[in-house]
């Protein structure tokens, strides 16, 4: 979890590895949603199928099913060790 400040007129900045880990770039536009306390943001280059969405693939990304599958457990090894 990463903690961020509203800024004068309320603006947010998203942090730089959500925005290249969801593929948001400037002008692109992001659909907000209110659950209980929580405002959940969603790319719209994000696959709705749930399947693609836990690869954190995303449209229009050339990477294959099996190159995305490898990325995320290189991903979570790496997470592992640090602890």
């Amino acid at each position: 979890m990463v903690e961020i400040k509203v800024l004068e007129g309320y603006r947010v900045t998203i942090p730089k590895k959500a925005r290249e880990k969801l593929r948001i770039d400037k002008g692109d536009t992001l659909e907000i949603e209110i659950e209980g306390t929580r405002l959940i943001l969603t790319s719209n280059k994000i696959p709705k199928n749930p399947t693609l969405k836990m690869l954190g693939l995303a449209a229009g990304h050339d990477e294959t099913l099996e190159e995305a599958l490898i990325r995320e457990v290189d991903e979570k090894l790496a997470r592992e060790k640090v602890r």
